[in-house]
């Protein structure tokens, strides 16, 4: 009976023991958990911001339409800008006056004439700003000429006179002013799409682009 009771002391004993090691293992942890410091968060992506040359202003007047005869009804107006650094144009925009019916096409060229991007206007509304977003937005270089511009079908448009007379700037984007790079408020009776190059009275013809930079 001896050997029995002291058998069951000893068990009791290793059992206490044991549990006591758990509790005091259990209480370190505890100790090196409270002192735990996480990682920092990474730092968020880099914030991209994009700019227009004339954001929201709006011209004033009505939807002018130009009869050329010889079976041409469009025409093709755009504007020359730069920007002063490195960018991407990620839409090319026009303002639409009401009665400027018609299919109309964005574009966008290089200085030297090289088309770098056409795509037809879907879901215009009846008046104001349409944007029409690249499929693939294209890489420009700063202070490097480009062009902007749309073909309106019927020949229906808004211009500014002298508008363009001198440089229209916002940020880092720049409308040029007429004869800073050759002729600026540009157009072309056309019947297709085309590069426009001609210029009265310095107009603007509210052709813009959307840059991220």
């Amino acid at each position: 009976m001896e050997k029995i009771v002291g058998f069951l002391n000893t068990a009791m004993k290793k059992g206490a023991f044991t549990l006591l090691c758990i509790f005091l293992i259990g209480i370190s942890c505890k100790k090196e958990t409270s002192g735990y410091v996480p990682p920092p968060p990474p730092p968020p992506p880099p914030v991209i911001d994009s700019v227009s040359i004339f954001g929201t202003q709006a011209p004033t007047g009505k939807t002018e339409n130009d009869s050329t005869g010889g079976g041409i009804f469009g025409i093709e107006l755009g504007v020359k800008f730069r920007s002063s650094v490195n960018g991407k144009v990620e839409a090319v925009r026009f303002y639409k006056t009401p009665g400027n019916n018609g299919a109309h096409t964005a574009q966008l060229y290089a200085g030297d004439g090289t088309l770098l991007a056409s795509q037809v206007y879907g879901n215009e509304t009846d008046s104001g700003w349409q944007t029409l977003f690249l499929s693939a937005p294209i890489s420009i270089n700063a202070n490097t000429t480009y062009v902007a511009c749309y073909f309106s079908s019927l020949g229906n448009y808004i211009s500014t006179a002298n508008g363009l007379k001198t440089a229209v700037t916002n940020s880092v984007l720049t409308a040029l002013a007429d004869s800073t790079d050759g002729l600026n408020g540009v157009y072309k009776y056309t019947n297709q799409p085309s590069l426009p190059d001609s210029s009265h009275l310095s107009n603007n013809y509210w052709v813009d682009v959307i840059v991220s930079h």
